[in-house]
């Protein structure tokens, strides 16, 4: 399939860009455009090379006024564009920036609902596997407790693992509040809290809010109607306030204090026999010793009171369940600690942020972030935005445009990184990803494999035997690119056998 020669007509529902002429058709007189247009590439997909002072931003701005002025009018891409620097300036574009101080921000815990891509188990798997991949990795006793608590506080907030039929958020119905556990929470006004204390209502501090037994709740109890939410997604702080308080309860509180104190009494027990055994051993009989007795039963006594109180608190039935999954106190704090550094970023916030829905480029200024915490924020919204394609469905038209700056970045070998799944999956579900970067040897095999479109505005000599490698490119050509002049391009297309590379020349008015 020649690229320099578009098709008579066209479907609606797909983009194209023109990068230039041929140079080898120019030098005899013939201005024959090189392009690329999704009617015919193996997928949207874009990989976007050039030193600084190539025209990296410059080209990004033309691929995208290029791409939404030949798609359907009816149905334009959303281009969502992850500035790293904050210079990539696109007129008519919606721009939000992302810092600790702004109030809105992505929530990396929001569930897919399909029932095949989504629900709680993979996007707990999802969330981990993030988190460890850029920060430094949880062990195995902490990945466990955490994960115990994230499906904790998805089931507090209403969504079941077994249950695809409560992984969607319907806005605008209202539901009763609830742990699953029997607890019936109640609206109590502040300043009535010891009235309803009074007719047996109880404080959960972990969901801060008053129950009572939904067995119980009748009578002058009813004055206080039942606790409503609108269904929404557990935050970063959800999380770590339900660690904070597991550690509280399972740890300080009485649970832990009856096992440490029957302990106590097993101890003192076993020194006893011990003692008694040796006597025996060296012929005396009739041992005694008042004073350990007195400490055995001590002991006892106080595992007994321990007991008793534990079990005249346990509310949910679950508590023996949670002392044995949340067992070490060193583990849970390993985790809260973790959760507080996630937390403390400033940018996982359930307040989505204000993008205009009517424009069709969405640019996220991620400029005043730090490495790591950019790259969290990246990888998170790129897991979030295939979820929703996905849950689109398989798409006849290219509805969605990623765009991601320095892009080496936010790229690793661990197949499952989303870039890598967007790079390989997404296409059938109307998703094209841009990348740009510096040089091509940052990125794998794999990805370079499938991405349609490679453009090479000039890479820096030192890059050069590594790209030719790689992209099966001499390095004469890469010599011949003057910046801002002429590019390298090569286009894969359904069907061809092989995909050379056209030298191109940048039409002079679009030098900006």
């Amino acid at each position: 399939m020649q690229f320099e020669v578009f098709p008579t007509a066209r479907r609606g529902n797909d983009v194209r860009v023109t990068w230039g002429y041929a140079a080898r058709d120019l030098k005899a007189g013939n201005k024959v455009p090189v392009a690329s247009d999704t009617a015919y590439t193996v997928n949207g997909h874009a990989l976007i090379c050039g030193m600084t002072g190539a025209g990296k931003t410059f080209t990004l701005k033309r691929m995208v006024r290029e791409m939404s002025a030949t798609s359907d009018a009816r149905h334009p891409p959303r281009f969502h564009v992850f500035d790293v620097h904050g210079d990539i300036v696109i007129d008519g574009a919606s721009n939000v920036m992302f810092s600790e101080q702004t109030d809105v921000g992505i929530n990396p815990l929001k569930l897919s609902a399909d029932p095949h891509f989504g629900g709680v188990r993979k996007r707990v798997q999802g969330f981990m596997a993030t988190m460890n991949s850029v920060m430094r990795e949880l062990g195995p006793k902490q990945q466990a407790t955490l994960r115990n608590v994230l499906y904790d506080v998805y089931e507090r907030h209403g969504f079941r693992q077994d249950d695809p039929s409560t992984w969607a958020v319907n806005e605008n119905e209202a539901h009763l509040m609830s742990d699953g556990s029997g607890k019936l929470y109640i609206d109590v006004p502040l300043a009535e809290k010891d009235s309803a204390k009074s007719l047996g209502a109880r404080w959960d501090a972990g969901a801060r809010c008053w129950y009572i037994d939904a067995r119980e709740y009748d009578g002058a109890i009813t004055r206080w109607p039942p606790k409503t939410l609108t269904r929404t997604y557990p935050s970063i702080s959800d999380v770590l306030r339900t660690a904070r308080y597991i550690m509280k309860q399972s740890f300080l509180g009485s649970g832990q204090e009856a096992i440490t104190c029957l302990a106590a009494a097993n101890k003192a027990s076993a020194a006893y026999q011990r003692k008694l055994l040796e006597a025996l051993r060296k012929g005396e009989r009739g041992f005694s010793d008042e004073k350990m007795q007195a400490d055995i039963d001590k002991a006892k006594q106080k595992a007994i009171e321990a007991y008793t109180e534990y079990v005249t608190s346990i509310s949910t039935g679950r508590e023996v369940d949670d002392l044995l999954r949340y067992d070490s106190t060193d583990v849970l704090k390993g985790v809260v600690d973790r959760l507080e550094n996630m937390n403390a970023i400033g940018v996982f916030k359930p307040k989505p942020p204000p993008f205009d829905p009517n424009a069709s480029v969405w640019r996220y200024d991620i400029r005043a972030l730090g490495m790591e915490e950019r790259k969290l924020f990246v990888l998170f919204k790129l897991q979030e935005l295939f979820a929703e394609a996905v849950q689109s469905g398989e798409q006849a038209q290219v509805t969605t445009v990623i765009v991601v700056d320095e892009a080496h970045v936010f790229f690793d070998s661990d197949s499952e990184n989303i870039l890598n799944t967007i790079s390989k999956e997404a296409r059938k579900f109307g998703v094209a990803l841009i990348c740009i970067s510096q040089s091509p040897t940052h990125f794998s095999e794999d990805f370079i494999a499938a991405v349609s479109t490679k453009v090479i505005l000039g890479i820096d000599e030192l890059y050069w035997r590594g790209a030719a490698t790689k992209l099966r490119v001499e390095e004469q050509a890469l010599a011949w690119i003057k910046l801002q002049k002429s590019m390298l391009v090569q286009i894969k297309s359904r069907g061809a056998p092989k995909n050379d590379w056209h030298w191109v020349v940048i039409p002079e008015m679009a030098h900006g």
